[in-house]
């Protein structure tokens, strides 16, 4: 504890006070004998001899000495309180402190706590990235294996079809060659049996001849000598062909109006039953506008992938054609609306009605295919619009669809028929506005069209035309069929040079650049024959306004002299 300073300095005071006002009086006061009568010092004892003012003085200062002390020893208590008070807020203060330590350590420890439990986590994330990383690596490099196992396949697959194809077009230039000798040998048997005919006719006739020249009247009716037939030059024409079925230009115009009077059935129908199934009451709104969209979405995702295509076909028929064809609503004579084929017998009026909802679906599908085919005509791939083709040839030799066996090709053809007339024999002149009409010169997006763009879109119709035709199904016959490529072709180059126009080599172009192959597979040597007179022939006699457009044509051969396919 601290020095009691103030009780000493008091205690001392108070002594000297004392001393000096007793003990050191006046002389007379401090006389031996006096002296000794005194009480030592210090002590409270009275002297009995002492005044009484001066015993006053004693007592006045004893009892203030012990004032002093009374006050010194309060000061004492109270110093002392003051120190235990503040050993207590020391102490207290020390434990706050020890508290607020042991607290910023806690903490400390959960910052690092945290901290590396963040840092685990990081590893972790880390190591799950690392680990996704290593799988897509894995399943990258498996899906190139795959990848190049399927494109290995692909060309195994290419090569074998094209070895298969080689093997048939042997067999076929074997048949055809069997058959040119069987038809030599016949003609020779029809020579020697018209030789002998003619022999014996002579014979007859001049026995005939000698009997009738034994009666004078009957010499003026001698035998007259037979004229000499004059030699035809037949143009090419599809295999098996009989005069019988070659069309006349006359023909060919008759059936172009049937077509165009189709279309136009086609077009007053399709706007009615839109416009009809447009009204909030109509329950076929909902289903008409989805699968109109449908169709649209799902022609527009179409790519060279076959897998995607057969994805496609499958879509269509069940949100499209299925919906179409399994909702209830209106029926329709369609027997207006066919004109290739011939009406089967009926038993009564009920049996020519098909479903309006699925005609117009049929109506909407030619308008999207027939456009596709012009947009991709503008890319150097033409497998895009194959698969197209491929999609609606299907759909169009799907029998659930058809009526009584008959497809609705003729919905398709009446398009084409409106929009690339060339394509059937059309002829026709460009020089004037109804001429350009007749051939095709229609507004394309509602836009007079350019020559490029109509360039375009003929070659688009001649590459979707080929895709639809030059086909052939396995379990089922194609749509349209495979002579109408033959047809087309040779409608184009029999054409009279100052008949030709630039659209006809842009659609010749279409029909033969990516289709040849398959042409040649068909008919073998006689295909050979078509093509020379297509890419060789007709470009040499196209007239001067077509040379721009004949060039395209006139180069394809060089390019099949990589694949040892000559035109000579």
């Amino acid at each position: 504890m601290p020095a009691r300073s103030g009780t000493s300095s008091s205690s001392m005071h108070t002594a000297t006070s004392f001393g000096s006002s007793f003990i050191e009086g006046s002389p007379s006061r401090q006389s031996p004998t006096r002296k000794s009568l005194h009480t030592p010092r210090g002590s409270i004892a009275r002297d009995p001899f002492d005044s009484p003012s001066r015993q006053i003085a004693i007592e006045f200062n004893l009892r203030l000495s012990i004032s002093d002390r009374d006050f010194n020893e309060r000061l004492d208590q109270a110093a002392a309180e003051r120190a235990k008070l503040h050993e207590e807020q020391l102490a207290r203060a020390a434990e706050e402190h020890q508290r607020v330590l042991r607290g910023a350590e806690l903490e400390v420890q959960r910052m690092n706590l945290e901290e590396a439990q963040e840092r685990l986590r990081r590893e972790e994330e880390q190591q799950r990235e690392v680990e996704r990383l290593r799988r897509e690596k894995i399943q990258q490099e498996a899906e190139a294996q795959r990848r190049a196992l399927e494109a290995k396949q692909r060309d195994e697959e290419v090569a074998r079809r094209a070895a298969e194809h080689q093997r048939q077009l042997q067999e076929t230039e074997a048949r055809l060659r069997a058959q040119r000798e069987q038809e030599a040998a016949a003609e020779r048997q029809r020579k020697e049996k018209e030789d002998a005919d003619r022999k014996a006719k002579e014979v007859a006739d001049a026995t005939e001849k000698a009997r009738l020249q034994q009666a004078a009247q009957a010499q003026a009716q001698a035998s007259r000598p037979t004229p000499t037939a004059a030699p035809i030059t037949t143009p090419i024409s599809a295999p098996k062909v009989t005069a019988s079925k070659v069309q006349t230009a006359t023909d060919i115009d008759q059936v172009h109006a049937k077509y165009l009077q189709l279309h136009a059935r086609m077009k007053e129908f399709r706007v009615a039953f839109a416009n009809q199934h447009k009204q909030k009451t109509s329950p076929l709104k909902g289903p008409v506008g989805d699968t109109r969209r449908n169709i649209r979405l799902r022609l527009g995702q179409i790519n060279t992938d076959r897998k995607d295509s057969v994805a496609a076909i499958k879509k269509l028929r069940e949100d499209s054609f299925n919906v179409a064809l399994s909702t209830p609503g209106p029926m329709i004579d369609i027997r207006p609306y066919l004109i290739s084929h011939e009406i089967p017998p009926l038993a009564n009026e009920a049996e020519a009605q098909y479903p309006a909802f699925l005609l117009y679906m049929w109506i909407c599908f030619e308008k999207f295919v027939l456009k596709q085919f012009e947009k991709e005509a503008a890319s150097t791939d033409g497998r895009t619009i194959q698969e197209i083709g491929l999609i609606a040839a299907s759909l169009l030799a799907d029998q659930r669809y058809m009526w009584k066996g008959i497809p609705l090709t003729d919905v398709l053809l009446a398009k084409l028929h409106r929009i690339c007339p060339l394509l059937f024999g059309i002829r026709g002149t460009m020089n004037t506005a109804e001429g350009r009409v007749r051939l095709g010169w229609l507004p394309i997006d509602k836009n007079a069209p350019s020559e490029e763009q109509y360039g375009q879109r003929m070659r688009g119709l001649g590459a979707g035309y080929a895709a639809l035709s030059l086909r052939s199904f396995n379990a089922k016959a194609p749509a349209i069929p495979m002579s109408e490529y033959w047809r087309a072709i040779v409608s184009i180059c029999n054409t009279p040079s100052e008949d030709l126009w630039p659209g006809h080599f842009a659609i010749l172009y279409g029909l033969i650049r990516d289709y040849y192959k398959k042409f040649l597979t068909f008919y073998g040597a006689q295909a050979r024959g078509v093509l020379r007179r297509a890419t060789v022939d007709l470009p040499a006699r196209a007239p001067p306004r077509c040379k721009d457009s004949a060039g395209p044509v006139s180069v394809l051969p060089l390019g099949w002299r990589k694949e040892n396919i000559t035109m000579d």
